[in-house]
């Protein structure tokens, strides 16, 4: 059986053939992309199966709690609006405001967060489960 290390490894390997490839190399591009998605439906399987233990109530619970995380993490962000209005970012300023912002984001986790809030739901959406609709 295949491990989820294995798909990311040929996953890899997909991409660096795909990037290899001269511009013209269409039928070659193709069967690498039929792989691509092959792989890629392998790997969402995995990361779905990883739920599989779980009663809905601790997905849900999850669910909830991943969405406060969040909720806590996008408060930690700079308010390029309010610091716009205020004459503290220049355009400028604003670009790095936006940087700033994505590196809170990505050291605190989110896109991660986000991953996984998507996977609970599609989980719950596979079973049937009516999702809460975030506060």
């Amino acid at each position: 059986m295949t491990s989820p290390g294995d798909i990311v490894r040929q996953l890899s390997e997909v991409q660096d053939h795909l990037n290899a490839l001269p511009d013209d190399a269409f039928a070659e591009r193709w069967k690498l992309r039929v792989r691509q998605d092959e792989l890629r439906e392998q790997a969402r399987e995995f990361s779905y199966a990883r739920y599989d233990d779980k009663f809905d109530d601790e997905l849900l619970d999850e669910l909830r709690a991943l969405r406060e995380q969040m909720k806590w993490i996008e408060k930690q962000r700079i308010d390029l609006v309010v610091q716009a209005g205020s004459g503290g970012i220049s355009n400028m300023g604003n670009l790095g405001g936006v940087a700033i912002n994505k590196g809170i984001d990505d050291a605190q986790g989110l896109p991660q967060i986000k991953a996984k809030i998507g996977q609970i739901k599609g989980v719950l959406s596979d079973r049937g489960v009516t999702i809460p609709v975030p506060d």
